[in-house]
């Protein structure tokens, strides 16, 4: 099946161009902000809780999410039901939303997968689903033993054929290589593709997401790997957006399947859009508060582990004076210096010290990116049960 023959409307290039300039502005951004390195992370975590947020009836909490995300990466190579365990007193996940946090940090390590892969400029190929899939299923320290694509018909006749499964991800691959149209109108196609053919068992929507943001990150739209919240706005008005997947895999007369494409394409571009608002404001934040520590009597010399810690602590609450130190590029010693100052300063505060680890909590930062995530949450609700878009 060919992908580049459809031509969309005016109306949505509009809105096309307008989510992409919006996106190369913010990266633009982000290059003149010395924090925004150590967001990074913190960003992608807003992602991943309304990621999960789309398919479950929760939000996860904020803080705890990258803390066991940091330990996951960090400490344990990657193992996140292993970071997930190993949180400390304070930092713990809820019991119960133990297996979407799972979930949550597998679609982080995918991003961070596939935005490594797109900066390389690799092509996108089969191998590229399914390892992409087998990160969102089993997370990074999955055995890479591929789960494979589905080989049983799905109810109703929806989806492809199994037998034709392989190829026609294979053509979607060639297409999600080349550059037939604009960054989102290309990622529109994908994902609109993905759904149709429907490869896999599970984690459907997922893969299709991300493997529809690899054109993004490779035409430099996500830049250096930054992930504005864009699912944010997906999570809002979930019935509408279950409608357009499900016409993806329905066969239509001659015009509608134009038409239903053109609502999800303008659906997409609105959302990005709005995801660059939504990092705006946090970024917003983040920057009040940096100028409120920053006001107080400290003596902060440039590119000091004091000065970088301040940066670092904005996106990262609680961490360890070792992981501190690896994360800003400082020695051990330095960085406990830096951190004693912060903890007379009332900015930190020692909650723990496991074995050579002493662990630090800044509750200013953690209630700052609590309150934005509830924040989000309640205004979502609230354009939801409207049915109006934010």
């Amino acid at each position: 099946m060919g992908y580049s023959g459809y031509s969309y409307s005016a109306l949505t290039q509009a809105e096309f161009y307008k989510a992409e300039a919006e996106l190369i502005r913010f990266g633009e951004r982000l290059a003149h902000s010395p924090s925004a390195k150590y967001l990074q992370d913190t960003l992608l975590a807003i992602d991943a809780i309304f990621a999960i947020r789309m398919s479950h009836d929760m939000t996860l909490p904020a803080v705890p999410l990258i803390t066991a995300f940091d330990l996951s990466n960090g400490k344990y190579r990657g193992d996140a039901e292993q970071g997930i365990r190993m949180q400390r007193p304070g930092f713990r996940l809820p019991d119960d939303c133990l297996n979407a946090a799972l979930q949550a940090i597998h679609y982080m390590q995918a991003i961070e997968w596939a935005s490594a892969v797109s900066r390389q400029d690799a092509a996108i190929t089969m191998e590229t689903v399914l390892h992409l899939h087998e990160i969102l299923l089993s997370g990074k320290t999955g055995d890479n033993r591929y789960h494979g694509f589905r080989s049983n018909f799905l109810p109703h006749k929806k989806g492809s054929d199994p037998t034709a499964i392989p190829l026609e991800i294979s053509d979607l691959c060639a297409f999600a290589s080349s550059e037939a149209y604009s960054p989102l109108g290309q990622a529109s196609i994908i994902h609109w593709a993905f759904e149709r053919i429907v490869p896999f068992d599970t984690m459907i929507d997922r893969t299709g997401l991300i493997l529809a943001f690899m054109p993004m990150f490779r035409r430099g739209l996500f830049a250096s790997g930054y992930m504005a919240p864009i699912c944010w706005g997906a999570s809002i008005g979930r019935e509408y957006r279950r409608k357009l997947k499900d016409s993806s895999r329905i066969d239509h007369p001659p015009g509608k399947g134009e038409d239903l494409r053109e609502h999800w394409a303008v659906y997409n571009a609105q959302n990005t859009y709005l995801s660059v608002v939504v990092a705006d404001s946090f970024l917003a934040e983040a920057e009040k508060l940096s100028a409120k520590w920053r006001s107080q009597n400290l003596r902060i010399p440039a590119h000091s582990a004091l000065d970088k810690l301040l940066d670092l602590l904005l996106g990262n609450p609680g961490l360890s004076t070792i992981r501190a130190a690896e994360l800003i590029g400082k020695s051990y010693g330095a960085t406990n210096e830096a951190i004693r100052q912060l903890a007379r300063a009332g900015i930190v505060r020692e909650v723990a010290v496991d074995g050579r680890e002493r662990i630090f909590v800044c509750g200013q930062s953690a209630a700052m990116i609590t309150d934005f995530v509830e924040s989000l949450v309640k205004k979502g609700d609230e354009a939801e049960s409207s049915g109006v878009r934010c």
